[in-house]
C-alpha cells in the first residue's frame, strides 16, 4: 500500500541529511559493494562501468517505528546498479515509490 501524501512522516530536510549520513557508513558501503559485484561492475541501463551507484527502487517505511527502513537492509530486489547519468535522469522522471511495511 503507498503511504497517503497527506501523512508527514518526518520534516524533508532531515529525512534526506538522515539518509546522506547513513549512505556513509560502512554497513551501506559493503552492501553497495555486494549490488555492484552482483551486477557485475557496470550500470544495468547503459552498461557503463563509469561513476557506479546503486538504486533502491522503493523505498519502506515501517508505520510501527515511524522510520524508514536503513538503506542497507532492502532484498537485492530493490537495488539495481546505475551509473551517476542514469541515475540522475531516471530520478527526473521517475519518483520512488514509498511503501508501508
Amino acid at each position: 500500500m503507498m503511504v497517503n501524501s497527506n501523512i508527514e512522516l518526518k520534516n524533508e530536510t532531515t529525512r534526506k541529511h538522515d539518509y546522506e549520513v547513513k549512505l556513509s557508513t560502512p554497513q551501506w558501503a559493503h552492501r553497495r559493494n555486494q549490488i555492484i559485484q552482483r551486477d557485475q561492475n557496470k550500470c544495468r541501463n547503459c552498461g557503463s562501468q563509469n561513476q557506479l551507484q546503486v538504486h533502491h527502487k522503493q523505498y519502506h517505511y515501517a508505520n510501527k517505528s515511524g522510520n524508514f527502513r536503513n538503506p542497507w537492509e532492502y532484498d537485492d530486489k530493490y537495488l539495481i546498479t546505475l551509473c551517476n547519468r542514469c541515475h540522475q535522469k531516471g530520478h527526473g522522471i521517475f519518483k520512488v515509490p514509498v511503501f508501508n511495511v
